[in-house]
């Protein structure tokens, strides 16, 4: 216990060659027996050689990585029970980079990529993870993420099963890690080279350390919160940083952190995993002493296997895990947008959600970036497939502005750097912000004389609806009456202390609805503090602490009113979003009508604020009713 703790305070030499520190360091793992840097960092596959003769050769790779283009690979399962009972197959891959996605009546979906997989382990690692190894020690920031509906293998792929052909990427990654660091320090007698590793899943929006040794009567892993510095960029604050030496310490924190990670059994997955997990590796590569012509190197290495994409009616999802999976399409929903954004050339939504903003480095960022698309070969998942399709198709358009980080000052410059891109990003969003509210304003004074407001649709009955909404009460029968065939109607509600708090919250709001058959509709909301000086906003760990600091102070922040999901079909036709926000407004507020879906994206945000905050101001606010939302679908 206490050499373990020692390891994580000091980050002790993983590997060196340093006798004295040698004598007392247990030997480290030889992985195989090959002396040859090529045996970790170059294809040995048929499939591989032919992507590297594709590129041309080693130098045309190494010049299409430095491109910064975003690798996407797919790979297509074969079937398994979370194809409940299918046989027909639609996809198929046509070749080494193309998938063919097919559907009655309909032209095949048709699509190149890096590489289309259909074989076994260790050919996926050849193509990707070597790629991945050379990046690393090459001195650049490194990201895999899997990405596909639940149960299309990305947890086998990532992780795999057991030992031997059926390893996945990450074992395989690490121990050539490993190797590939024992054969540099036989060559290298001045080098030393550390490694470190950090395991993590985002539940509900929520950081847990899957590392955590919890105590005696804890139940739940402890809620991380996600900080930014100029020398750290975005860091987990508070999170174990644990030192490994060989594959043996790095099979017990993975066992330790698979173990503590949320899954359930739906319909088409036993172990279906409820969060998004992210591993966290940092490599060092330092000279003692400092040698002519070589560079002290530090990488960081993200390997993410995000949670899948789900249909409550495929996979029977209810309850706790009806929820979990709103947050999970939440979340890839903001992910999608963000590989849109960055594809067309737009501002990314990186503040979002605590996912995008966590990998905000590795999409049109400082990272070489992989992706691994996994698909199921069924014919009923064709439009989950086509989905996933379209997230890869997206990914392949970012370019990212990977460089070698240097170790030491060189760091420090890098975080920087990062600090004043983040916050150019944040003064364009504001200046964005602005446009709109002026243009919305001259709108306003153009048309009122024209075209007055219309308030119909607050007549009697949604007076009625909003009033008990407020007060927390049930709708009158006769109301329901009225209401409840002719429109959709749900209503959520919503509280403001993470504003006061300094925090960005992100929130998937289930819908209460009144019909039974309607449920599982939801809202996602997103509310944060806003800063004169478009800087991070203070945080504070309790509410009588915020108030006093606060009072007396001006106050803004942002509703950020960004979609809807389970909307029932028949009531698509026309559907937006109102609420009220009494203590400033008064009177509701209204996003556009969308039409024909299911999920409506709004993207509607307003901005309020005080020119100085009060204590009663900051009680109410953190009330838990301070913001009533509804969403009313017409058929």
């Amino acid at each position: 216990f206490f050499s373990e703790l020692f390891f994580r305070r000091k980050m002790t030499t993983v590997f060196t060659n340093d006798p004295k520190v040698r004598a007392n360091l247990p030997a480290l793992d030889k992985i195989g027996a090959e002396n040859d840097e090529d045996f970790y960092l170059m294809p040995t596959t048929e499939r591989g050689i032919a992507f590297m003769e594709r590129m041309g050769g080693e130098k045309g790779a190494k010049k299409a990585a430095k491109d910064g283009r975003v690798q996407v690979n797919v790979r297509i399962r074969p079937f398994t029970r979370a194809d409940q009972g299918s046989t027909t197959q639609a996809v198929f891959n046509d070749g080494d980079f193309t998938v063919k996605c097919e559907s009655p009546g309909k032209e095949p979906h048709i699509a190149s990529y890096d590489h289309c997989f259909y074989g076994e382990q260790y050919e996926v690692y050849d193509c990707i993870g070597k790629p991945m190894l050379r990046a690393a020690f090459e001195g650049y920031n490194v990201t895999l993420f899997a990405y596909g509906q639940t149960g299309s293998g990305k947890t086998h792929s990532i992780m795999g099963y057991g030992t031997g052909e059926e390893e996945g990427i990450l074992p395989r990654y690490c121990k050539n890690i490993l190797g590939y660091s024992q054969l540099r320090l036989e060559n290298e007698p001045a080098l030393t080279v550390r490694l470190s590793m950090t395991f993590v899943e985002l539940y509900n929006e929520q950081i847990r350390d899957l590392l955590e040794k919890k105590k005696s009567g804890q139940k739940m892993l402890t809620e991380l919160q996600l900080r930014q510095d100029a020398k750290k960029g975005i860091f987990i604050e508070n999170v174990s940083i644990h030192t490994v030496m060989n594959w043996q310490r790095i099979e017990q924190l993975l066992a330790l952190g698979n173990s503590q990670r949320t899954v359930a059994a739906t319909n088409m997955n036993a172990t279906s995993s409820r969060s998004h997990s992210i591993i966290i590796m940092r490599l060092l590569q330092k000279y003692e002493p400092a040698q002519p012509g070589r560079k002290d190197l530090e990488s960081v290495i993200h390997i993410v296997d995000l949670a899948g994409s789900e249909r409550q009616s495929k996979t029977g999802a209810e309850g706790q895990q009806l929820a979990e999976a709103n947050n999970i399409n939440s979340s890839l929903v903001t992910l999608g947008r963000v590989l849109a954004s960055f594809g067309e050339g737009q501002r990314p939504p990186l503040r979002d959600s605590k996912l995008t903003r966590l990998l905000s480095d590795s999409f049109g960022g400082n990272s070489r970036t992989w992706m691994l698309a996994c698909l199921s070969p069924a014919a009923p998942n064709v439009p989950e497939t086509i989905s996933t399709l379209n997230y890869a198709s997206s990914a392949k358009k970012i370019v990212n502005k990977a460089s070698v980080n240097g170790s030491g000052g060189g760091a420090a410059d890098s975080g920087k750097v990062k600090q004043l891109q983040m916050e150019l990003a944040e003064r364009m969003e504001r200046i964005a912000e602005l446009e709109e509210e002026v243009e919305a304003l001259r709108a306003k004074v153009e048309n009122r004389a024209a075209n007055p407001p219309d308030t119909s649709s607050f007549g009697a009955v949604g007076a009625t609806v909003r009033r008990s909404s407020v007060a927390g009460g049930s709708v009158s029968p006769a109301t329901q009456q009225m209401t409840g065939g002719l429109r959709f109607i749900g209503r959520a509600k919503l509280s403001l202390k993470n504003c006061v708090l300094g925090l960005t919250e992100y929130n998937t709001l289930p819908l209460v609805v009144q019909d039974p058959e309607h449920d599982g509709a939801a809202l996602i909301i997103n509310t944060w503090q806003v800063t004169g000086n478009d800087k991070d906003p203070e945080e504070f760990s309790d509410l009588p602490t915020a108030i006093k600091a606060l009072t007396g102070k001006r106050i803004d922040f942002c509703v950020h009113v960004i979609s809807a999901e389970g909307i029932p079909e028949k009531f698509t036709n026309k559907v937006f979003c109102r609420y009220v926000f009494q203590k400033k407004e008064g009177k509701p507020l209204k996003t556009e009508e969308i039409s024909g879906s299911t999920e409506p994206k709004w993207d509607y945000k307003k901005r309020f604020a005080w020119s100085e905050f009060t204590p009663d101001l900051g009680e109410y606010l953190a009330k838990d009713n301070v913001l009533t939302f509804e969403v009313i679908g017409f058929p």
